[in-house]
């Protein structure tokens, strides 16, 4: 009621004790809605200085700068526009201040701080997008570093190719002597390598080699000897016809 009566004193009294702005009363009408309606600027003040909304509603849609325009109080509606009342604001019927006052100076405030909201709304979405922006390349960069760091890690720990098995190291090569003949690994067998024409005395000292040969072999071998005996034999025949 102080504030529906213009109370002022009494209003900051009670704003002093803590009292609270938000509650409402008939049609959830607060405090700033009555002093709105009778159009106590300096009331309007001292409640929106303790954190009222200016743009509380009542249970019909209507704010305080409805109820001012409406009533015709320039100075309450020059205030709430200061606060950022918003302009547009409509009550259930779709009715906003501009539709409810028939003030031509208000009209013209009205405009006015329509036109002032727009601007700053526009600003406030520029802004609202550098700041995302800025945001969204502060994460890219972020990002970056980390694939930066990962890479330089990934290249430190791993410089070679660890799955390649390590080559032993190549020993010396060896050359072979171009005037030596072909190499062989077979032993010669008594009486390779001697042509008959080597002669008698060639015939008889393969003879002696085998005999000497047959005395040192296990008995069980010396069967296989008698084969070579016999070709002896014929060799000392060719070699009594050389004779």
């Amino acid at each position: 009621m102080a504030s529906w009566a213009g109370k002022v004193d009494c209003v900051k009294a009670l704003l002093d004790a803590k009292a609270d702005v938000k509650v409402f009363a008939m049609d959830d009408m607060n405090a700033m809605h009555f002093a709105a309606q009778k159009g106590h600027a300096e009331v309007v003040r001292l409640l929106l200085n303790h954190g009222i909304s200016v743009n509380s509603k009542t249970r019909k849609g209507t704010n305080a700068l409805q109820f001012a325009a409406k009533q015709g109080y320039l100075k309450v509606v020059e205030l709430l526009m200061k606060r950022h009342a918003n302009v547009k604001a409509a009550d259930r019927n779709g009715k906003t201040a501009l539709d409810l006052t028939q003030d031509e100076t208000i009209r013209a405030a009205l405009e006015a701080g329509l036109q002032e909201q727009e601007k700053r709304q526009g600003a406030d979405k520029q802004a609202k997008k550098a700041k995302d922006a800025e945001a969204e390349a502060a994460s890219a960069a972020k990002a970056d570093r980390a694939v930066g760091e990962q890479t330089g890690t990934a290249v430190q720990d791993a410089p070679g190719d660890a799955s390649a098995e390590p080559q032993p190291a190549a020993g010396p090569v060896e050359r072979e002597d171009p005037s030596a003949g072909p190499q062989s690994d077979a032993k010669t067998l008594p009486g390779q390598g001697m042509s008959h024409g080597s002669g008698t005395n060639g015939k008889r000292h393969v003879r002696k080699r085998v005999e000497e040969a047959d005395e040192e072999e296990p008995p069980d071998i010396k069967p296989a000897k008698r084969s070579q005996k016999v070709a002896l034999s014929h060799l000392d025949e060719e070699s009594e016809e050389e004779g």
